[in-house]
């Protein structure tokens, strides 16, 4: 039924097709996206409950049983019967099913998940049982290990072991097969790689920066069969010196790129030691990316952590790069303005602006112009945002500065020396490839557009500091001087915040110096609004809505 009605709306969706119907095309996906609609309102409405994730015909409920509870199991199918009747009286002709239940759930992005499922077994006791859709591991372009160490680290972050014991172990695991690898010590099969054959390899027109179609032809060189749908194996070899026309080895003239270097797992069987696989393209191409991914949603760990782990160099891998074809289609759905989002969300990797104590010389971080702090008695009180914390510090207010225009001459000058230097950076337009495995910057740019520069890498050349990175780091430096953004982000944290006035009334009642303070903050505020308005970031000029709406000439 299924397989009919997609194949009914691809006839109605093709423009080619003898029974076209766009309308009728978009009926189907309406009629779909309503039924799914109703679904949520009945399980959210009726039932309280909430649903974390919806695919083209189905959702999944959270119904707050704890997954440790396997007791519970018939309860859980009692409340699932219950949300499919209630759907069901909708509809005559259309039933909702209880697909399966999932003890728990790594959603990594729409269509990629991996669960623990729990079904009931023959004699009623609860089955334990493991589903992935969409991950790496499934795919045939990883290596062996590189699945593998997929399935590890998910069992560990399925195992609803605290989150420190699961990071433990899969950092640990990490570094025994970076150690593993390097000595030489992990089996020759689990570097193999297998891909299959669309075409003849001779009729492919990028063949050279393919690994297999390489292979391929070597196959056929040596006279074995090789025909169409032929599942390639081969490994990445280290670059080893090629053999010039006379039959001799040139060291001048090393292969680098990785189609080049692939080698049949029998070829380097028959070398006895003289082939041998590339460690580090395999840590770095084939354990990295795929691992790090599985990760990224645990809180503890990072991309560049992974990458320490493995004996790689993490600083290359310290901020993500991502190419137009990964970025989460769940995240283009439920988009959230950069402007709705919380400071600490929204800052989080611009640079900090922070003073030197004169007083003690305590290294202090600048948060905002005051601060909304708790007394022992629980009462909230208003502090100077431009007093040194340190409680054994001799003179706090206003840093140890003697006068209040010796601070705001000082925070001007480091102000200043931030913006040009972060304009600098930005004026320099250096771009870095988002392969993390090449990771080459440049300032130079393809005549073809953005493609990586280097021989044999795919990667998309990215700019290192954009236009939107340079915007935030301004409107950083500005947040932590506008009072008013301040009592905003205190109303994100706390449930009842007093209003401006009162507040900066209560300030002035606690600090006689609260004044001075706050024409310190209303200055650079001032200061930073004059450097942003000179931006054409946030200003969209009137040509773009009259290019937009232009009526086409026919």
């Amino acid at each position: 039924m299924k397989l009919t009605a997609n194949s009914m709306y691809g006839c109605l969706g093709f423009s080619n097709s003898r029974f076209f119907a766009q309308p009728i095309a978009a009926l189907v996906t309406a009629m779909g996206r309503e039924t799914l609609q109703r679904s949520v309102k009945v399980a959210e409405d009726n039932f309280g409950l909430d649903v974390i994730y919806g695919d083209t015909d189905s959702i999944m409920i959270n119904t707050r049983i704890p997954g440790k509870e396997l007791g519970e199991l018939s309860k859980v199918y009692e409340l699932g019967d219950s949300v499919k009747r209630e759907v069901n009286k909708l509809y005559k002709t259309l039933e909702l099913e209880v697909d399966g239940v999932f003890r728990s759930m790594l959603l990594l992005k729409k269509k990629k998940y991996a669960a623990v499922t729990v079904e009931r077994g023959w004699d009623g006791c609860p089955v334990i049982g493991k589903e992935t859709k969409g991950l790496d591991l499934v795919r045939r372009d990883w290596c062996i290990q590189s699945k593998d160490t997929g399935r590890f680290v998910l069992d560990q972050i399925l195992s609803g072991q605290e989150r420190d014991v699961v990071l433990t172990k899969i950092h640990e695991h990490l570094e025994d097969l970076a150690k593993k690898m390097r000595s030489g010590e992990l089996p020759l099969d689990k570097y193999v790689i297998t891909k299959g054959l669309s075409k003849h390899p001779n009729d492919y027109p990028d063949g050279k920066s393919q690994p297999h179609v390489q292979v391929a032809k070597m196959m056929l060189k040596a006279n074995k069969h090789v025909n169409t749908g032929d599942h390639i194996p081969y490994i990445i070899t280290k670059a080893d010196p090629m053999e010039s026309t006379d039959g001799k080895k040139d060291h001048t003239n090393i292969s680098s790129s990785p189609a080049e270097r692939a080698r049949h797992p029998e070829d380097i069987i028959r070398s006895a030691g003289a082939l041998n696989p590339d460690v580090e393209w395999y840590l770095t191409q084939q354990i990295l990316p795929p691992i790090a991914r599985l990760c990224e949603p645990i809180d503890g760990t990072s991309q560049s952590l992974i990458a320490e782990k493995l004996g790689l160099e993490s600083l290359k891998y310290g901020n993500n790069v991502y190419s137009a074809s990964e970025i989460d289609d769940k995240a283009l759905v439920d988009f959230t303005p950069t402007s709705c989002l919380s400071d600490a969300e929204r800052f989080k990797n611009v640079e900090k602006l922070t003073v030197i104590c004169q007083s003690c010389l305590s290294l202090v971080e600048l948060t905002g112009a005051f601060k909304y702090l708790k007394k022992q008695n629980g009462e909230y009180f208003i502090s100077s945002g431009f007093r040194c914390p340190n409680s054994g510090c001799k003179k706090p207010a206003c840093f140890g500065f003697e006068k209040h225009i010796h601070l705001l001459s000082f925070l001007s000058n480091k102000i200043d020396l931030m913006v040009r230097r972060h304009i600098s950076l930005y004026s320099k337009y250096e771009n870095m490839c988002d392969d993390p495995t090449c990771r080459l910057k440049t300032m130079q740019l393809s005549v073809v557009g953005d493609v990586c520069l280097a021989r044999g890498c795919n990667g998309i050349l990215k700019p290192i500091v954009g236009a939107d990175k340079l915007d935030t780091q301004l409107k950083y430096i500005k947040s932590i001087f506008d009072t008013g953004h301040t009592h905003k982000e205190l109303e994100r944290i706390y449930e009842r915040v007093p209003s401006l006035k009162e507040l900066l009334r209560s300030w002035r009642d606690n600090e006689p110096t609260s004044d001075y303070d706050k024409e310190v903050a209303d200055v650079l505020c001032r200061k930073m609004n004059a450097i942003l308005q000179k931006s054409s970031y946030n200003i969209i000029e009137p040509s773009f809505f009259q290019n937009l709406f232009l009526p086409v000439k026919q």
